[in-house]
């Protein structure tokens, strides 16, 4: 009996804190919004969320982007998950390597009316994408931000 009183505990403190992580952001209509950017020129590829759980200071993620050639993209971001200001950065190249050149910028603010973000690259190649956010005093926000990749061939 003690066993199952600690398993349904377990459960509840996972669920809490599973929605915790969750926050504000409704993945599913935050894609959705995108997934209708896409049409009719471009085909689904696929996505990335990003979930962030805000610090005092301020904090960065970089997420790789493979594409192939003889195809064209386009790159798609959802910020209305984010509950603060933001910079998303693209580079041809990862953290740290010479020569890194910025592709793409964009900067916004939970005030901001426009939350979706759209990049269409000239030459397809894997990039790379840089998540920046400030920090804030406040403790147990969260947020996230949505990526979608769409394509068409030719």
């Amino acid at each position: 009996m003690k066993k199952i009183g600690f398993h349904i505990v377990l459960l509840l403190i996972l669920g809490i804190s599973v929605s915790a992580v969750e926050g504000d952001c409704d993945v599913r209509a935050l894609k959705n919004e995108l997934i209708r950017e896409l049409r009719p020129d471009y085909k689904y590829d696929s996505s990335n969320i990003s979930r962030f759980v805000f610090e005092s200071q301020k904090q960065g993620t970089e997420v790789q982007i493979p594409m192939f050639s003889g195809e064209s993209y386009r790159l798609l971001f959802n910020t209305a998950g984010i509950p603060t200001d933001f910079e998303i950065k693209i580079y041809d190249k990862k953290v740290g390597s010479n020569n890194r050149k910025l592709l793409f910028s964009a900067k916004g603010s939970e005030s901001d009316n426009k939350h979706v973000f759209i990049y269409e690259p000239e030459k397809p190649k894997t990039m790379y994408v840089d998540y920046f956010l400030p920090g804030i005093d406040e403790k147990g926000v969260t947020g996230c931000i949505v990526f979608l990749m769409g394509y068409k061939i030719g």
